[in-house]
C-alpha cells in the first residue's frame, strides 16, 4: 500500500470472525498495512450466529480486532454499521459510540467530489434472512461446516481448486433465492430517500463496483473467499482491491 495516507475511505464487510473456515490471517495482514481516514465496517464483522453454536474464536481472531483498535488509537475515524450476523449490536445503537468506533444501523458517505453514498450492510432487502430466518441460519450451518472442510480437502495435493468450491456454491444459492437484481433494486430505493447517487453494501459475498443508469452499486464483498475491500482515494474514486496472503492481488478501478 502507499504511504500514509494510503485512502481516504475503506469499507469491509462480512469478515465472519468466529466461524471456522475464514480466511482471517489474510484479513489481518490486510488490516496491519491498512492506513486511512475513514473506516467503515459493513457488518457481519463478527458471527455471532456461528459463536452461538460453538465457540470458535482464535488468537488471529483477537489480533484483527485489535489492528482495528490500533486504528482508531491513531485517529482513523470507525464506523461500524452491524449486519445480520451480528444483529445484537443494533440493540446498543443508542449507545452511539463504543471504544471510539461510531455505530451506526445505516450511513450516508459524501465522497471527497461530493457524491453520497448510501451504506448499508443490506440484510434488510433479503427475502430469506427476512422472511425465513430459519433458513437462513440453517444454511449457514451447512456452508460453515463445507468450507472448513473443503480447506482441508484443498492442502491434499492435486485437489487445490476444492477450496473455491464453497464460493461457488454459496453464490449459486444465493442467486437462487435472493436474485441480484431485486437486491440492488432495494438498495436504490433506499439510496433515493436519502437523495443519494449510489449504495455501498456487503451481505451477498459477491464484490461489485459498476454504475447503471446513473446509480452506482458497490459491494465490499467479504473475507471468506473472495478476500476484498472497497477504497476511496482523495479524489472520490472508487476502487475495488483483491487482496491475498502476499499482498495486493488486484485492484479494479471505477471511473464515473
Amino acid at each position: 500500500m502507499k504511504a500514509h495516507p494510503a485512502f481516504r475511505t475503506v469499507f469491509i464487510s462480512d469478515t465472519h470472525l468466529g466461524m471456522t473456515g475464514v480466511r482471517h490471517r489474510t484479513l489481518l495482514s490486510f488490516l496491519e498495512k491498512l492506513s486511512c481516514e475513514t473506516l467503515y465496517l459493513v457488518g457481519d464483522i463478527v458471527d455471532v450466529w456461528a459463536l452461538q453454536r460453538h465457540w470458535h474464536w482464535s488468537a488471529t481472531d483477537d489480533a484483527c480486532l485489535m489492528q482495528v483498535e490500533r486504528l482508531v488509537k491513531a485517529g482513523t475515524r470507525v464506523v461500524y454499521i452491524p449486519g445480520n450476523h451480528d444483529d445484537v449490536v443494533r440493540n446498543v445503537l443508542h449507545v452511539e459510540r463504543f471504544r471510539g468506533v461510531e455505530l451506526r444501523l445505516n450511513d450516508t458517505h459524501l465522497l471527497a467530489d461530493g457524491r453520497r453514498m448510501y451504506v448499508t450492510h443490506g440484510d434488510q432487502f433479503d427475502a430469506v434472512t427476512q422472511n425465513m430466518e430459519w433458513l437462513s441460519r440453517f444454511g449457514h450451518v451447512l456452508y460453515e461446516g463445507y468450507t472448513a472442510m473443503m480447506r482441508q480437502v484443498a492442502r491434499v495435493p492435486g485437489l487445490s481448486w476444492a477450496e473455491n468450491l464453497p464460493a461457488h456454491v454459496k453464490s449459486l444459492s444465493k442467486r437462487i433465492f435472493q436474485p441480484q437484481g431485486a437486491f440492488e433494486r432495494g438498495l436504490k430505493q433506499e439510496a433515493s430517500a436519502v437523495d443519494a447517487v449510489g449504495a455501498i453494501a456487503g451481505h451477498i459475498h459477491r464484490p461489485a463496483l459498476n454504475t447503471k443508469e446513473g446509480f452506482v452499486y458497490a459491494n465490499c464483498g467479504d473475507w471468506v473467499e473472495a478476500c476484498t475491500a472497497l477504497v476511496e482515494d482523495e479524489a472520490g474514486r472508487l476502487s475495488l482491491l483483491y487482496w491475498s496472503d502476499e499482498g495486493l492481488a488486484e485492484e479494479k478501478e471505477y471511473v464515473a
